[in-house]
């Protein structure tokens, strides 16, 4: 059993100790769709310096007088690292924080400690920011969940996929925060 997958069955047995509910999913900061970019830049970067090299070993010369090779050598190596740099960042025992999120609470996970929250002893507190403008114009919504003593427990910057979680944490939120007794309001 890997190191994850023991972190997520600690988690889960503390979500159930707490009577937190049924699991609902993984959130996490640090995803990122970086390998989308950097992963085909990396392949390509590593051909052609593999091109390049197998032109100096016959003697033909490499590209801009043999700069090439070893240019593009440490840029594929920069390249790799920037593909799983996100990956390190979410692994367990990372410095991100992971939160295992349940219908009435939330473990959060950072380095090799586990902390649990209920949702009503959390506040988010959203804030919208833009920079940029035009067609270089970047916005979204920062999330900062605070615990009751007024410690940040993890920050969303807002600039994050989907699949991080985010909306999600604040749905979780919201319902905990409205209790059973209070239906839901209909999509009209």
């Amino acid at each position: 059993m890997g190191k994850r997958s023991r972190e997520r069955e600690k988690a889960l047995a503390m979500g159930a100790d707490a009577r937190y509910g049924r699991y609902v999913r993984f959130a996490c900061p640090a995803h990122s769709h970086a390998w989308i970019f950097f992963g085909p830049l990396a392949v390509g970067m590593g051909w052609g310096t593999a091109v390049d090299l197998m032109h100096i070993f016959k003697g033909e010369g490499g590209m801009w007088h043999g700069w090439f090779a070893p240019f593009g050598g440490l840029m594929t190596v920069f390249l790799a690292y920037c593909t799983l740099v996100s990956r390190i960042e979410r692994r367990a025992g990372g410095p991100t924080p992971r939160l295992y999120c349940f219908q009435l609470g939330v473990v959060v996970a950072t380095g090799d400690v586990l902390r649990s929250y209920r949702w009503t002893d959390l506040t988010i507190h959203l804030k919208a920011w833009r920079t940029g403008s035009g067609e270089s114009a970047d916005w979204g919504t920062r999330r900062t969940i605070v615990a009751r003593d007024g410690s940040v427990v993890v920050v969303f910057p807002g600039n994050e996929p989907d699949r991080a979680g985010c909306y999600e944490v604040e749905q979780l939120h919201k319902a905990a925060m409205r209790g059973p007794g209070n239906p839901r309001p209909t999509k009209q």
